[in-house]
């Protein structure tokens, strides 16, 4: 018997237009994605989706304006939310695939958790499962711009980067699909293809040593505790007028989330910290956390050893490295005692969620991780055959499941809801959208009609409030 071919190696550019920038909240529009081999080849045909807006959601209008997609485009075009979320589940779950876009783990990524999460799919697998990965290029290309940005021509407002997708290809006169037409799914991605060719092309070296250190296995092998180390930190949390940049000393994994390392964030000085230390009213987690930093491995963090900064680069953003290492040398006499402080600190740490009901369930991913159990029984939720007969007999362990059983139902089946729960239903939505909330909101949108706007953006709009006024009679 012949092996079966072994699927090699693809990567999987993707972006959302959504209807507002909370993922907890918001609803996604538009879905496009494009497959390509390792050497940025594309190997599949592009694919577009667009996804029906429940029955419990309006858009914010602000968003409307921008991407020009109405809640009469995608209920006419697009599928219920639960299919919508099928489709990409199947798209991500391909084997060997490296799933990236731009400013994706902290925007689409989420949108995409919280997507499976209200129907049913594992929120996280679909980023390791199957030998898979992710990688964002909107890091890469910051990282490019702080370590070797020499072939690539840089957006600047007053002399601080500007890391748009769209100003970054017209200034490098990169011409894609639509001719750059921003907040098009499609076009941002086919965008953010050309931009890593030319991130390869002219510095192949930083290409290849942060796409091998997207994988968490190869970054902790970084993270040496035998020494207390300083390490280049480039993350977005910094802000750009920063560059995006700053050192780390690593401290400890996190002792409930081995995904996060703990760092001492090294732009704070440590004298001041050493203050706290001595006075114990001070010594409380809202003065400590100000001092560290929680690392996430599962979203390829940007660490590099301090000496891969040049002369030159160290210049040029005007990086004060002489600051950073008298800071370092300080932490180093006193690390032992400050790392278990902090450790104790973090031990006594706990979130604190409010109680599951179906107000709050959807925003809820994050309160803990569903039972093997529980997770079980989501591949029956799934099954076309026990959709009519059996949808109403499962019950779960977690609550929130349950809860989101309710509304799963009501926004994909309503026709199954028996009458305990069309009733439950009714109050719910009638809450959410009481006649105050909707005047309030029909108010939002004829205002936004009264400034000076293009004839796509008005018809959009008007779009909009005809599908909320005739929401608005439904219910009352």
């Amino acid at each position: 018997m012949l092996k079966k071919k072994k699927l090699k190696f693809n990567f999987l550019f993707y972006d959302y237009e959504t209807f507002g920038l909370n993922p907890k909240k918001d609803r996604i529009a538009q879905f496009a994605c494009i497959r390509t081999d390792i050497n940025l080849n594309i190997i599949e045909s592009p694919i577009v989706l667009y996804c029906q807006l429940p029955n419990d959601y309006l858009p914010d209008p602000k968003s409307i304006i921008i991407h020009n997609i109405s809640p009469y485009m995608v209920n006419l075009k697009g599928f219920k939310e639960n299919k919508f979320a099928n489709y990409i589940n199947k798209i991500f779950l391909y084997p060997n695939t490296c799933i990236l876009g731009y400013n994706n783990i902290n925007f689409d990524d989420e949108f995409s958790k919280f997507l499976f999460y209200r129907n049913f799919y594992d929120a996280y697998s679909w980023f390791w499962k199957n030998n898979n990965s992710r990688w964002d290029i909107l890091n890469l290309v910051r990282a490019c711009y702080v370590l070797r940005p020499n072939g690539i021509l840089w957006p600047k407002i007053n002399n601080i980067p500007i890391f748009n997708l769209q100003k970054i290809a017209v200034l490098n006169k990169i011409i894609t699909y639509r001719n750059n037409a921003a907040h098009d799914a499609l076009s941002d991605v086919y965008t953010t293809i050309s931009i890593t060719k030319l991130i390869k092309k002219k510095q192949p070296l930083l290409y290849k040593y942060f796409f091998k250190y997207r994988n968490k296995k190869e970054l902790i092998k970084i993270i040496n505790f035998s020494k207390i180390q300083i390490l280049i930190h480039i993350s977005n949390f910094y802000k750009n007028k920063n560059n995006n940049i700053n050192c780390i000393t690593p401290l400890f994994w996190h002792p409930k989330n081995k995904n996060i390392l703990i760092v001492f964030n090294l732009i704070k000085n440590i004298n001041n910290f050493l203050e706290i230390l001595k006075n114990s009213n001070q010594l409380n987690k809202e003065n400590i956390f100000s001092y560290i930093k929680f690392i996430n491995f599962s979203k390829s963090p940007l660490l590099v050893p301090i000496n891969i900064l040049k002369k030159i680069d160290i210049q040029r953003l005007n990086f004060n490295i002489v600051f950073y290492l008298n800071n370092f040398i300080k932490l180093k006499k006193f690390f032992l005692k400050i790392k278990k402080i902090i450790k104790f600190i973090i031990i006594d740490f706990n979130q604190i969620y409010d109680k599951t009901n179906i107000y709050n369930v959807d925003e809820q991913l994050y309160k803990n991780f569903f039972s093997k159990i529980d997770i079980l029984k989501f591949t029956q939720i799934h099954d076309k055959k026990f959709i009519n007969i059996n949808l109403n007999k499962i019950s779960f362990k977690d609550k929130r499941a349950n809860v989101l059983l309710l509304k799963y139902k009501a926004r994909n089946f309503p026709f199954i809801l028996n009458k305990r729960e069309q009733k439950k239903w009714n109050i719910y939505q009638k809450n959410i959208f009481n006649k105050n909330f909707l005047d309030n909101y029909i108010l939002e949108v004829k205002k936004l009609l009264k400034n000076q706007l293009c004839k796509k953006k008005i018809l959009v709009l008007k779009n909009l409030l005809k599908y909320t006024k005739y929401l608005y009679k439904k219910l009352f």
